[in-house]
């Protein structure tokens, strides 16, 4: 394909795949933790700040390591992203109803902080994997 041939770079195109994917879901979640944890900082002082910390924290590390699990085995077994990706999302699920059902709470912990910035984390995660998957410019063809 020469230049002139050469589909034109559209903006904000992604094309480094799912590790792509990852990278802007986790900016994208880590910019909304931050941020909530400022609105409670501001609203009710520095005492849920780790809450939000810990609960939206939680979310995005289970989030993310299922990112990078669908990453990799798209890197080196195509064939089995679907099975890899479904089976990881009920591992994040099942890990995080465990913590949140049979690990004892710290007297530290606030639930309402933690729950909140949980949600939020969830919800701009999603977000930006949706955006982003479809800004992801993939080849018709297997390589």
């Amino acid at each position: 394909m020469t230049a002139r041939t050469a589909r034109p770079r559209r903006r904000w195109e992604n094309r480094a795949g799912w590790w792509g994917i990852l990278w802007w879901s986790v900016g994208g979640a880590g910019a909304a933790l931050a941020l909530t944890a400022l609105a409670f900082l501001t609203l009710s002082g520095p005492g849920g700040v780790p809450s939000v910390l810990t609960g939206g924290g939680i979310v995005l590390a289970l989030s993310a390591v299922t990112g990078a699990t669908t990453a990799l085995a798209w890197d080196h077994a195509r064939e089995a992203v679907l099975p890899v990706s479904i089976g990881m999302f009920v591992v994040k699920i099942a890990v995080f109803g465990i913590l949140v059902g049979m690990a004892p709470r710290p007297g530290w912990l606030e639930a309402t902080p933690a729950a909140v910035a949980a949600l939020v984390v969830i919800v701009a995660w999603q977000a930006a994997e949706v955006l982003v998957f479809a800004r992801t410019r993939r080849s018709i063809y297997a390589d």
